[in-house]
Formats: C-alpha cells, structure tokens, sequence
C-alpha cells in the first residue's frame, strides 16, 4: 500500500514539473517572438528611458525608446568586436560588408579623430551631454556614452538593433537613450530606404519598389518622424552637443516649429552637422536652415574652426554651426 502511495505522489510530482516546465518554455519562446516582431514591425518600446519620465510633453507617445537588453534577436547574426579608442575599450556590433563596417573589421576605428574630439569636448565639460541624430550602429554614440549621457537617435532597426547589443554588452544602458524614429520638420510616417552596401546611407523617400525594381534602392519600411522638440523630455542636462547625419536631410530637422523649443531650452554650443548633401538642396531650404542657426548668433565654421565666409555650396563635406565666441568649442 505504502509503494503505490508513494508512486502516487512521484507521479503527481512529475506531472507538475512538467506543466510548469512547458509553461516556462511557452513564456519564453513568446517573449523572444515578441521581441523580433516588435522589431520587424517598428513598433519598439515606447516611452520608457533610464532617464527622466517622459512627461510635461503631450506628444511623446511618437517617441519610441528602445530598452538595449530586451533585444535578443533569434533570425539575425552579426559580429561584435571590441574596439580602443581614447584609452577606453568598448564592444560595438556591426554589419558585414558594410562601408563602416569594414573599418571595424579591420580594426580601424571609422572618422577615429573627429569622434575622440567629441569624447574631449565631453570631457572638459561634464555638464555637455551629446544627441546624436543619425547615430547608425554607434560610432560616435557608444565611446561619449562613457563620459557623458547621449541620446542616440537611429531610424535604420538593423543598425539600432546593433547599437541595443553593444550598449547592452558595454554595460553603459543607464548614460544612453536610444531613440528609433528620424527626426524632421514634421511627425508622420514615411518610408525609408537603404543605399546598398551602406547601412548608415539611410534615406527618408516615397519611393516605393516595383515588381520590375525601377528604384534602385531597397526600401526597409515604415519609420516615424518626431521633431527635435520632442526630445526635450529625454535631456538631463540644459547643454548638449549636437551631432547630425542623416543625408541630406539635416535642412529639414532645425526650422522654428520642429527644433526652435529645443534650442530655447537646452544650451547648444555647436552643432555638426554633414554638409555635403544638404548643399544640394533647393536654395530656399539651404537657406532657411542657415538663417535658423544665424538668427540665433551662430556662425559657420570647418572642424578645424576656420571660418566659413565663401557660398555655402563650396563648404567643405562637413561643417559646424558654432553658437557666439565660442573659442572653448574646437573639434
């Protein structure tokens, strides 16, 4: 009697470690389904940061920030390799075959002196804090996240899924906030495309593919716009560099209504930004964006500080806005 009780109990017992085990495995395989859907669809975390709350901003719900450790993608491999820069070593996961990428996987750390004059701006001054718009798999994001706090603002999910795997493997989730959306003039919703062999080549088009390709660019799919004002909530600090690359659409982040609360409320000493597309926009629209930073006591310099006196369309490929006499602010 005492044997059939007990196998009684061992069976009981095996049942229940048993549902409990498929539960587990049920739960876990929804969440790690959940976590590539969410990033198939552009649909990423929203409104959650390691810094302030998003609040005292009506349109926030259009930010979408993204939490680096609850990104574990099941479908896509990639490399991370660790990188020096500045005497700090930090792991940064990268693409394969790509135009940056390939510096990395040689190495060689892509524009390595201008970004470790960021990470110096950054340094001398504890209170700057950098937004990074256009900040691809982290070049310039993960090394200033190190020394100061940075808002990191990438469109392209394959190259923010990147960023999310190397925040989370360098232990810095608390200094940064990752952003997916572009930001423009406007919030909508537009599609975006990719320039092959260059990831961080990311267009904001209405080019849609044909059956028969005629547009020569493979379209990733639907992003979000936000304003640079929406960002205000993210800040923690009322200074910041800013650091701008998103092809040739720069002419379209900083007009009064999109980015004009922003400069009002956070102390930007420079902004720099890539020239070299931007240029090539209509007249009009290159010169409402020099007259947004001129209007505000900004001059043009190179990022050798050398003043920009001649038209814009000869400006070097890159430049800076640099606010006042700002002689402290030398990339």
């Amino acid at each position: 009697m005492m044997t059939v009780v007990r196998y009684m109990r061992c069976a009981i017992a095996l049942i229940l470690c048993t549902a409990v085990f498929q539960l587990w495995v049920h739960r876990s395989d929804k969440l790690a389904r959940t976590s590539v859907a969410t990033a198939d669809n552009m649909e990423l975390h929203v409104n959650k940061s390691s810094g302030k709350p998003l609040t005292n901003l009506t349109s926030v719900s259009v930010v979408n920030v993204v939490l680096p450790a609850s990104f574990q993608p099941r479908y896509e491999k990639f490399p991370c390799r660790k990188m020096t820069l500045t005497n700090m070593t930090f792991p940064i996961c990268h693409f394969t075959g790509d135009y940056i990428s390939a510096f990395l996987a040689r190495g060689k750390y892509y524009e390595g002196g201008l970004v470790s004059r960021f990470v110096r701006l950054l340094r001398l001054d504890r209170q700057l804090q950098l937004i990074d718009i256009g900040a691809n798999i982290g070049v310039y994001s993960l090394p200033a996240a190190r020394v100061a706090h940075v808002i990191a603002v990438e469109p392209n999910w394959r190259a923010m899924l990147r960023l999310a795997k190397s925040v989370d493997l360098g232990g810095v989730s608390s200094n940064i906030t990752l952003v997916h959306n572009a930001v423009h003039s406007d919030r909508r919703t537009v599609s975006m495309s990719i320039t092959p062999g260059n990831q961080g080549g990311g267009r904001l088009t209405k080019c849609k593919l044909t059956p028969n390709k005629s547009c020569d660019t493979s379209v990733l799919a639907s992003v979000r716009t936000i304003l640079l004002n929406d960002l205000l909530p993210l800040t923690r600090s009322k200074s910041a560099l800013i650091k701008v690359d998103v092809e040739g659409h720069e002419a379209d982040i900083f007009t009064e209504p999109s980015a004009g609360q922003f400069f009002d409320q956070v102390d930007v000493p420079s902004v720099e930004l890539e020239w070299v597309f931007c240029k090539r926009r209509s007249a009009h629209i290159v010169q409402r964006l020099i007259n947004f930073f001129y209007s505000r006591n900004y001059t043009a310099f190179t990022l050798r500080n050398t003043k920009l006196e001649t038209h814009y369309r000869s400006w070097p490929y890159n430049i800076m806005f640099k606010k006042g006499n700002r002689t402290d602010i030398v990339l």
